[in-house]
């Protein structure tokens, strides 16, 4: 089994070698999204973990305040007056 992860890893680095520059930042981008699969947790280029979305807890609680005069209107505004 581990015979097969070098070999594979060798072939893989074969291929990132004959690939044109302008499609490494796309090979990037797929590195990070398996990881993300894998761990649940996205990485940045300057080794900050990001939060999915829905673990994200600013994120969550976004839409939390009910204090006029922001949520007063906010329905008229976004879908018309009734």
């Amino acid at each position: 089994m581990m015979e097969i992860a070098q070999t594979t890893k060798k072939e893989l680095f074969q291929e990132i070698e004959q690939l044109p520059s302008l499609y490494l930042d796309e090979l990037r981008s797929f590195i990070r999204y398996l990881k993300f699969k894998q761990t649940g947790k996205v990485t940045t280029s300057i080794n900050k973990t990001v939060l999915p979305p829905e673990n994200d807890p600013i994120l969550c609680l976004i839409g939390i305040a009910d204090v006029d005069p922001f949520s007063e209107n906010i329905d008229d505004m976004l879908y018309g007056e009734k």
